[in-house]
């Protein structure tokens, strides 16, 4: 992965609890003291929808493909996948940062989003 591509959790220097950086204390022991985290390796689909009634940013799409995704170390992070074809719980997956859409300000978004290995 790129710089910007980085999937960040944080683990807690007290429980070693893994969570999502965007809370400021552990879920498990409250405390406010953390090791930053970084995804590592490819990715193992967990989950998956394909969502039919995309959101407004997404008009020019009839539908997408969006799952769960764990990482070799333990990272789970939510995001599109590139594809909507022969999906399976399990396959392996890289991550790429791309431009997902357009906001309905007509700004650029960006995120990581999951690829097939093929």
């Amino acid at each position: 992965m790129d710089k910007e591509d980085k999937v960040e959790w944080i683990k807690c220097k007290n429980c070693g609890y893994l969570q999502h950086s965007s809370h400021r204390r552990c879920l498990n022991c409250k405390n406010q003291s953390f090791k930053t985290i970084l995804a590592q390796g490819h990715c193992t689909l967990l989950t998956y929808t394909i969502l039919n009634a995309p959101p407004m940013e997404f008009r020019d799409r009839k539908s997408y493909a969006l799952g769960v995704v764990k990482f070799d170390n333990g990272i789970r992070a939510l995001g599109q996948i590139t594809t909507q074809e022969e999906l399976k719980i399990g396959m392996k997956l890289d991550t790429t940062h791309i431009k997902i859409c357009d906001n309905l300000d007509g700004r650029e978004v960006f995120a990581n989003v999951f690829k097939p290995i093929e």
